[in-house]
């Protein structure tokens, strides 16, 4: 959603807000049975939870503000799905109505960047695992929040558990079969590789098998190509970086980069496919 776009949804949500708060104030009777006046509410709250509430971090609006309306928005909600006493509407349309402009439009009006949630950085969840899904989404989360640092390593960690499981699948003794074969090597590519690994499980293999190590018995595996090694390499090093102070940045440009190297080359790989 662009800028403009954002800012004339949340006029609008505030408007529809005033004008139900108004035709509430005006009626007589103390619990809301009507249909039509129900549906609005609910209609409303929707407005916020289908096209705002995962929106406005990424225009600068901090995260305490939006967490204040999905509170409201979640009890106007709550009262719309049943008969609810009149002043319950009016009191949670007033809180929201009071600092709407200056909690939510005003920041939006003054943001200068790049919009976060333009990293469309999604397309990871599509190949994942159900236990991948829990760090990913968590990974997004604090993308979408400007923590990138958190995100990468977050991120990483779930695409190295895929990278164990695929070994685990095609089997852990082959794993070191390939470490020593990769190790004897003495000229090209593999000279310098020196590890050999004789792990007998899938969590000793993720508690004692370096990351770096691992992309490189998956090269020779055949598993990834030299061109992905190099590039997953990149990745883990952003990811090292991420999780020990210092002063290179990570970029939104970065994060999108890294999170389609992590997509392509690992979870929509080919030859990572679990099942």
């Amino acid at each position: 959603m662009k800028k403009d776009e954002l800012i004339s949804s949340l006029q609008a949500l505030l408007e529809r807000t005033t004008a139900l708060e108004g035709k509430m104030l005006a009626a007589v009777g103390g619990m809301v049975f009507t249909k039509a006046t129900r549906a609005e509410a609910e209609a409303i709250s929707r407005m916020w939870f289908e096209g705002l509430d995962n929106i406005l971090p990424g225009y600068g609006v901090h995260e305490g503000a939006v967490a204040k309306y999905r509170a409201l928005f979640d009890r106007l909600l709550a009262l719309a799905l049943k008969a609810s006493w009149r002043k319950s509407y009016i009191k949670v349309m007033d809180e929201i109505r009071l600092d709407f402009r200056s909690d939510l439009v005003a920041p939006v009006i003054k943001y200068a960047g790049e919009p976060k949630s333009a990293l469309n950085l999604d397309a990871v969840l599509e190949a994942a695992t159900v236990d991948e899904r829990e760090y990913l989404v968590e990974a997004l989360g604090c993308a979408e929040r400007g923590y990138y640092r958190a995100s990468v390593v977050l991120a990483w960690s779930a695409a190295a558990d895929r990278m164990h499981r695929v070994v685990e699948k095609l089997g852990v003794a082959e794993f070191n079969r390939k470490s020593a074969a990769a190790k004897a090597k003495k000229t090209g590519r593999f000279a310098r590789f020196n590890k050999e690994f004789n792990v007998g499980s899938l969590s000793e293999l993720s508690a004692t098998v370096f990351d770096n190590d691992l992309l490189w018995v998956l090269e020779f595996w055949g598993l990834i190509d030299a061109n992905q090694h190099e590039r997953l390499q990149f990745c883990f090093t952003m990811r090292n970086n991420a999780a020990h102070p210092g002063e290179a940045p990570i970029t939104s440009e970065n994060l999108a980069s890294f999170y389609s190297d992590l997509d392509q080359m690992v979870f929509k790989n080919p030859k990572f496919v679990l099942s």
